[in-house]
């Protein structure tokens, strides 16, 4: 590669490379910000569960770990891979990988095919970046061409958690519209987290109709042919000559994932409530969240073993309950609307109608239930039980509705200034990688005043000023994902050709997707306990304490960076 030569005119091949990485990008993170949007409901269907059952919590903290834990091992190898197959191949595999494994996800009425597709998306999308910017790296000989390219091109990953964000409103808002899916009782055919997750598909066509037309990496095809590509070996990455390379970019990604784990993504749920500005919504909320608790012990350690037994004498017995849950899941809701003043008249009648023929169904379904359990009253009576403790557990959800939708407001506003810092962080990337700036001082730019913004947003504003607290999350954001672009545009030049799918991996993989995410464990489980205030106080000021420390930390390995050799391909 020779960064002296004159830029030419882009071709239309390099346009459509381009158009490829774009929605590449946009969607590894549109598939990844599936899971905080569909997680709690999903779960919670499968194991028929309410969506604040301690179960449901405990499954999604085990998600979180195994889907990171799969992506960096998988990813691992899908780094191996690119090296040993080929960066378009690898990369074509990895976006359908990442594009079917959600739809089938969709259909999951097991919580084992559920967490089985989703690790399944989380691989795909580790092996789909790293496959990515090493193929971009090496179709853009001209230096400023790819590091265009690449700035320009990451920044659409940060438009990808907007497109997710805007799709689950309008899928929220018309789900039982929507076609029904073929999915078996006693599950929710028009579950809006299937029909989310069935958008994963989106990209799956247009990246299918392009790929033909572009190449592969052309300087990977010539080592390969003329016998000089030389074979990939995760060994390699620790010897004398790479093993500082190895270890500083692992280290920088890991930190840069800690920041985004264990601070900015607890933001939305386990901080934002804490804002001094919700104490009114906390306190309304408190009771109710108090009597939840003990509802939910009770059909744990009550309900649930009595069914679980029923089921197990009288196997029809299941499907039965669940065809009834969803019967008085209908009935709510069309009393519900019924009592609403923004119901209109003429759609009353219509509720009215509905709520009449549910009701009927429920009384078919009670002679049935009786039918079923004659001679073993244990078993209906287990049922009833459940549907009572679920019945309060609705009734209380209810009455938490409009304080809870207060304080869902608030963390989805910041959630969305967080994602639009971060856009920005990626934009102001690209611009500045084509300026002259040394890339261990550029690097600097962003993680310097990270520094201190981490301490100031999650102690200070947080406390003291929260109508300025996304204003301090936006900045965390803009210097914490910018640190990702720069990640991406960085990797493919520091380790030679035969190894950049294995190295490049292993930093962002392991270093980030395995060490960094493990980051919002250490702020929950491990420092916030140890602090005194309220729980969102405990978890505010352990983010402040982590995403100050793994900053600290980067800035240091910043000056251990490796130069990049001048252009070569080895």
């Amino acid at each position: 590669m020779n960064s002296a030569s004159p830029s030419r005119p882009l071709s239309l091949t390099h346009w459509l490379v381009i158009l490829i990485a774009v929605i590449g990008f946009a969607f590894d993170t549109y598939e990844l910000l599936l899971f905080p949007l569909i997680g709690g409901p999903a779960v919670a269907e499968l194991l028929q569960l309410p969506a604040n059952n301690p179960l449901v919590t405990e499954w999604l903290g085990k998600m979180l770990w195994v889907t990171a834990l799969c992506g960096g091992v998988f990813g691992l190898l899908g780094g191996w891979l690119t090296d040993r197959f080929g960066r378009k191949t690898v990369l074509a595999a990895s976006i359908a990988l990442y594009s079917l494994s959600p739809a089938m996800a969709a259909m999951s009425t097991t919580i084992e095919q559920f967490v089985f597709f989703r690790c399944a998306t989380f691989v795909g999308v580790c092996v789909e970046f790293v496959a990515a910017i090493t193929w971009l790296a090496e179709l853009f000989p001209d230096m400023k061409q790819r590091e265009k390219a690449l700035g320009w091109t990451q920044a659409f990953a940060s438009i990808g958690g907007l497109m997710v964000t805007g799709v689950n409103v309008w899928i929220l808002t018309h789900a039982s519209t929507l076609a029904a899916l073929p999915i078996t009782e006693p599950f929710n055919a028009h579950a809006s987290w299937r029909y989310l997750l069935l958008t994963g598909l989106l990209p799956a066509l247009p990246i299918a109709l392009l790929l033909p037309f572009v190449p592969e990496s052309q300087v990977w095809v010539e080592r390969r042919k003329s016998g000089t590509l030389r074979r990939p070996r995760f060994a390699e990455l620790f010897s004398p000559a790479l093993r500082r390379t190895t270890l500083v970019t692992a280290g920088l990604s890991a930190c840069a994932y800690a920041a985004a784990f264990g601070a900015l993504q607890l933001t939305p749920t386990r901080i934002v409530p804490g804002l001094p500005d919700l104490a009114e919504q906390r306190k309304a909320l408190k009771p109710l969240q108090d009597e939840a608790r003990a509802l939910n012990q009770q059909l744990l350690q009550t309900n649930l073993p009595a069914f679980t037994g029923a089921v197990a004498t009288v196997p029809a017995l299941k499907e039965l309950a669940g065809k009834r849950a969803k019967v008085r899941q209908g009935i709510n809701a069309a009393r519900r609307s019924l009592e609403s003043d923004k119901t209109a008249d003429e759609k009353k009648t219509q509720f009215k109608t509905q709520l009449s023929a549910l009701t009927n169904n429920l009384a078919s379904l009670d002679q049935e239930l009786t039918a079923l359990t004659a001679g073993k009253p244990e078993a209906k009576k287990a049922v009833i039980d459940r549907e009572k403790t679920l019945g309060q557990l609705a009734a209380n959800r209810a009455k938490q509705e409009p304080a809870d939708l207060v304080v869902k407001a608030r963390g989805n506003q910041v959630q969305l200034w967080q994602e639009l810092g971060g856009l920005c962080g990626r934009i102001a990337l690209a611009l500045l990688l084509v300026t002259a700036l040394k890339r261990g001082l550029l690097l600097r730019l962003f993680i310097g005043p990270g520094m201190l913004l981490f301490a100031l947003t999650y102690v200070d504003l947080f406390q003291n000023r929260p109508e300025m607290f996304q204003w301090g999350v936006a900045l965390c954001g803009f210097m914490t994902v910018a640190q990702f672009s720069y990640m991406g545009e960085f990797l493919p030049k520091v380790f030679p050709l035969h190894l950049r799918g294995t190295g490049g991996s292993f930093a962002t993989n392991v270093g980030g997707r395995m060490i960094g995410t493990s980051a919002a464990l250490v702020t929950t489980n491990v420092v916030a306990p140890r602090l005194s205030g309220t729980t969102f106080e405990q978890v505010a000021t352990g983010a402040a304490i982590v995403g100050t420390t793994v900053f600290v930390l980067g800035f240091c390995l910043s000056f251990l960076l490796p130069t990049p050799k001048a252009e070569s391909t080895e």
